[in-house]
């Protein structure tokens, strides 16, 4: 049996990054296979096999003078002793066996997690030897996603996408990296080897297949995106929408930009500082949008991490600033009246009559001036 002294016996991937994780694990398989051959493969699975049963299958060497490779997904829910045993065994791991270790765990700052610090898993990252190798694939925060997929996506599809492409895929999507990537993958299978992911690639083959939501139609009727808003109507009623849930979606909004507008006439400086700061994670912006966020009944006082997605790449606060609080009462009354009419029979809800209600949004400015918003 050969041995390459050039590959470590032990991998451990830690980080809730799924992504990165899979794409890690095929690149070891990939190393081990271009380096020994066929090798036999066995997954632990908690639900059929005891752990201890599993280490010894380990130890037990092949018969058959091939390389093994075992993988351990989830290693941070198993026991406290199945964790001292398998840190025992990474000592001295036996010489046909290579060991895959994938810990789906999120840091709490610099330091290990749990299960990372059980399994000694810095120190071995500091081993000389070569025998034990640590990669560690965080989640990239929100408002980072853009950037992390600028860099990704080469690694992934040996392509390229540009930050603004990226974070309309992004907008399209949401920023769950394993949404984000499955998406990829379609676009992947259609373009043509090298081709760049694109803005006109990205609307065909995600745009025409997504179902849109009922807050992107808030947030085009708040932009007074009237053509942007009829798209999303369309889209909505190709399922099966239903329309006092959907006026309730559209009113929640409306109140919560009225009460941004409220909060920026007594507190013009917090908003003002909000809107002028700049950068990723700016102290200030999160420390500001959490005030604007909890005034308008968006965030509580414990929200900090969801400021970016809901204060901030939203553009709810420029939002409100589109609209006069006298326009904002007015859709907020069409809205309850809308809602009224469909529970009690006046209106039925159909498409035609959801789309006029949004044309006397998008141009509540001009109806209002003219005296016929009634």
């Amino acid at each position: 049996m050969s041995q390459n002294k050039e590959l470590p016996h032990i991998y451990i991937l830690t980080g809730d990054d799924t992504v990165g994780r899979e794409r890690a694990r095929q690149k070891v398989m990939s190393s081990l296979v271009a380096s020994y051959g066929e090798v036999t493969i066995e997954r632990y699975d908690q639900s059929a096999v005891d752990f201890i049963d599993f280490i010894e299958r380990i130890l037990t060497p092949s018969l058959f003078q091939e390389n093994r490779v075992f993988i351990i997904n989830h290693a941070q829910n198993l026991s406290d002793s199945a964790l001292k045993t398998l840190s025992g065994l990474l000592d001295t791991p036996p010489p046909d066996a290579f060991i895959i270790i994938e810990i789906d765990e999120e840091k709490k700052g610099k330091s290990e997690s749990k299960t990372a610090k059980k399994l000694n898993v810095e120190k071995r990252a500091a081993l000389k030897d070569g025998s034990c190798a640590v990669m560690d694939f965080p989640k990239p925060p929100e408002y980072k996603t853009g950037q992390w997929l600028v860099t990704q996506v080469p690694l992934f599809f040996e392509r390229t996408i540009t930050k603004a492409d990226a974070d309309y895929l992004i907008d399209l999507v949401g920023s769950d990296i394993d949404a984000l990537y499955s998406e990829l993958q379609k676009i992947d299978i259609h373009l043509p080897p090298g081709a760049p992911v694109d803005r006109d690639t990205i609307t065909e083959i995600v745009g025409a297949s997504r179902v849109m939501t009922v807050f992107e139609l808030a947030s085009a009727l708040s932009e007074r995106q009237l053509p942007r808003a009829l798209e999303i109507i369309n889209s909505l009623f190709k399922t099966n929408v239903y329309a006092p849930v959907m006026v309730a979606a559209l009113f929640r909004h409306f109140w919560a930009l009225f009460r941004i507008r409220c909060f920026a006439a007594a507190n013009p400086h917090v908003v003002k500082r909000f809107l002028n700061a700049r950068g990723f994670n700016n102290p200030d912006q999160v420390e500001c949008g959490l005030a604007i966020g909890c005034a308008a009944g968006l965030l509580t006082e414990n929200d900090q991490r969801k400021v970016y997605p809901v204060m901030i790449a939203s553009g709810i606060v420029t939002q409100a600033k589109k609209f006069t609080d006298k326009e904002l009462k007015l859709i907020m009354a069409w809205l309850l009246d809308f809602d009224t009419g469909i529970k009690t029979g006046r209106i039925d809800g159909s498409q035609q009559e959801v789309q006029l209600l949004c044309f006397k949004i998008a141009r509540v400015t001009e109806l209002a001036r003219d005296g016929i918003a009634a």
